[in-house]
């Protein structure tokens, strides 16, 4: 699938509406506060002592705190307020003075060209309204030889299950616009003028282990009738989706691991 935009102004409300209300949740959210994921975002992103970062759609800055003790300041940017608020309030909470926050889309970066030595972004480039606007900008604001670390989840390489799964997402938070296939990231990035150094695929987890349905929805308010067809799909999933996803069925439990890229890429 090409990559296209969506009208901008019509998935910004939409991720600003989701997240706003649930920014508390994703302090507390297994998966994005996991220090395992995030020593891979530390080890991709290679940071040094005078290095000034830029963590984009920040969430509750979980990547952005921990870049922070490894690079002189950080940027912690988002478009909805209330993830910036939260982000604020957990760099206090440790102690961190060094990272600021600044509001805004990921598709117009509000900041001069080759700023920044590393611009990160982690479990957010699903709903950005126009995901090659948005990778060109984080190519344009890093600096010669400095690094733009992306993870993100993934969809499957086959077309079928590639549906299925943006479905999935589709049902459950009403912001997502896509998971993007390997394949189409790695177009993206190198027509963005980025080499990649690195590459890993592999699943997102909570604590190492299949996510919890139950949190998972909850922790994005998904209305019970969409819960409803959502364990339906899950439960009577194809055998390879099951395997796409690592979909287990324990009684009325679900769990699952949603499959992630992660790409380090350079600027010549």
């Amino acid at each position: 699938m090409k990559p296209s935009a969506q009208p901008s102004g019509d998935v910004h409300q939409r991720v600003q509406t989701q997240f706003g209300a649930a920014a508390n949740a994703y302090t507390t959210s297994a998966g994005h506060s996991d220090p395992m994921l995030l020593r891979r975002v530390i080890e991709l992103a290679a940071p040094a002592p005078r290095d000034r970062a830029l963590d984009i759609a920040t969430g509750a800055g979980h990547t952005a705190l921990a870049l922070a003790p490894h690079v002189a300041e950080v940027v912690a940017y988002d478009i909805t307020p209330q993830m910036l608020e939260e982000t604020a309030r957990n760099a206090a909470a440790r102690g961190l003075a060094n990272v600021l926050t600044r509001q805004g889309a990921a598709e117009k970066l509000p900041f001069s060209d080759s700023s920044f030595d590393i611009v990160t972004v982690r479990q957010a480039p699903h709903h950005f309204a126009d995901i090659r606007a948005a990778i060109c900008e984080m190519a344009r604001v890093v600096k010669p030889g400095g690094r733009v670390v992306i993870v993100d989840s993934r969809a499957p390489e086959d077309p079928e299950l590639d549906r299925a799964f943006n479905y999935i997402e589709k049902l459950r938070d009403p912001s997502h616009v896509r998971n993007w296939r390997p394949s189409e990231w790695r177009v993206m990035v190198r027509e963005a003028g980025l080499t990649i150094l690195a590459e890993h695929l592999d699943f997102y987890t909570e604590k190492g282990g299949p996510m919890d349905f139950d949190a998972w929805t909850r922790r994005m308010k998904t209305p019970p009738a969409a819960v409803e067809e959502l364990k339906g799909l899950f439960r009577n999933a194809s055998p390879a989706l099951v395997e796409a996803l690592r979909i287990e069925i324990d009684g009325d439990r679900i769990g699952f691991c949603v499959p992630q890229i992660a790409i380090a890429a350079t600027k010549a």
